[in-house]
């Protein structure tokens, strides 16, 4: 049985990599080969932490792929805190041994790659990385088939872990020139801008505000964990393309203003967050805020029904990629990819890419490789079982 750490991910999975199996994933499911798994579950409970209300959150996702024959369980467990930072509320995972420093948090998060034919565990994953690159690809792969393909430009709201992956795999589908990128946090702009340009040698330059950075702006790229909008649907310009990694980045008047906006699958919502039975009563985009500054329960319920209000504008990313249907049919629509339509958070995105993770580590021997008797059991056996 291999386990493979964050560092050995990162030795073996390139962004373009990630985003060649993250279009893999999304083809196999619009042709059926990732059908037979049940949406899992999310149980979140409200606690205390510090003084401050924090929400625990056990989740656990399945997804069978059909095409390698394997299974693959994702097991996600943290402790979620709202701050207030940089003069909007944050989400971040709970910081370690009880520490004020939000940078300094751990979240457990694990893969499991089970073979189909003998049930037998393969692999597990430590999946921060691994996770944070999907997501990236998720967000390069709708602009490869939403966004102008003169696009030369791209605005950045945020400079985290989200802002940088999105920002290289849009770079990998577009031929961008220049970037601009806009964080509360003078200090991380500055140390992202500096980085992220000596990676993709070319122009990056930190702005004042959000505003600056989707000014004329080809594509505009929002991954923050912030709990409320992060620009006004009033700076889009025609032909631009929006992505949001999070429901509650946008407001329903980006909503209005997009000409298209990209699903990934008809049955979406059933293969996202399942196990949220939230009823949405009122108004869905306020009901969505609401739900995201208190934490989850409820918060992509009401994001599905906001985005199911305005089904006359979705494409699906399946047809596109099968050439069932367009992108954009001009140069001036407005497309956007929004959470939860976008699925980022589906975990059929790391079929295809988990298996190909796990033979490119055995074959160049990267990994930890543990004793099978630790994870498998014999069953013929009958052993003395003590009474006392």
């Amino acid at each position: 049985m291999l386990l493979l750490t964050n560092q050995d991910v990162l030795r073996i999975l390139t962004m373009e990599k990630c985003l060649d199996a993250v279009e893999e994933s999304t083809r196999r499911i619009g042709q059926g080969q990732l059908v037979k798994w049940n949406a899992g579950r999310v149980i979140e409970e409200t606690g205390s932490f510090g003084g401050q209300t924090s929400i625990y959150t056990l989740r656990l996702r399945p997804v069978f792929d059909l095409v390698d024959g394997v299974a693959i369980l994702r097991l996600n467990s943290w402790s979620n805190v709202a701050l207030d930072m940089y003069g909007a509320t944050r989400h971040v995972i709970a910081p370690i041994a009880g520490e004020r420093n939000p940078h300094n948090s751990e979240k457990s998060g694990w893969l499991h790659l089970y073979d189909m034919a003998t049930g037998r565990l393969l692999a597990i994953v430590q999946d921060r990385d691994i996770q944070v690159m999907r997501v990236g690809s998720v967000g390069g792969l709708c602009a490869k088939y939403m966004a102008r393909s003169d696009s030369r430009t791209i605005g950045v709201i945020g400079a985290g872990w989200m802002a940088r992956t999105l920002l290289l795999a849009h770079c990998l589908v577009r031929d961008i020139k220049s970037v601009k990128v806009y964080s509360p946090n003078p200090n991380n702009r500055s140390r992202f801008c500096e980085q992220i340009k000596m990676q993709l040698k070319m122009e990056v330059t930190p702005v004042s505000s959000a505003q600056e950075a989707v000014r004329e702006a080809d594509i505009v790229i929002s991954g923050t964990n912030s709990a409320e909008p992060t620009f006004d649907p009033g700076w889009i310009e025609k032909g631009m393309h929006v992505h949001c990694v999070t429901g509650a980045e946008y407001d329903e008047r980006m909503v209005e203003k997009a000409d298209l906006i990209a699903w990934t699958y008809p049955e979406s919502s059933q293969y996202d967050y399942g196990g949220d039975e939230t009823k949405i009563t009122g108004n869905p985009q306020e009901e969505k805020l609401a739900a995201r500054k208190r934490g989850y329960a409820g918060y992509r319920t009401a994001g599905w029904r906001l985005l199911e209000d305005y089904a006359s504008k979705r494409v699906y990313l399946t047809d596109i990629i099968q050439g069932r249907a367009k992108g954009r049919d001009n140069e001036k629509q407005i497309t956007f990819s929004p959470s939860p339509a976008g699925a980022s958070s589906l975990v059929i995105r790391f079929a295809v890419l988990l298996p190909r993770l796990y033979e490119e580590a055995k074959r160049r021997g990267i990994g930890h490789d543990l004793p099978e008797e630790w994870f498998h059991q014999e069953e013929a056996t009958y052993p003395d079982y003590q009474l006392r």
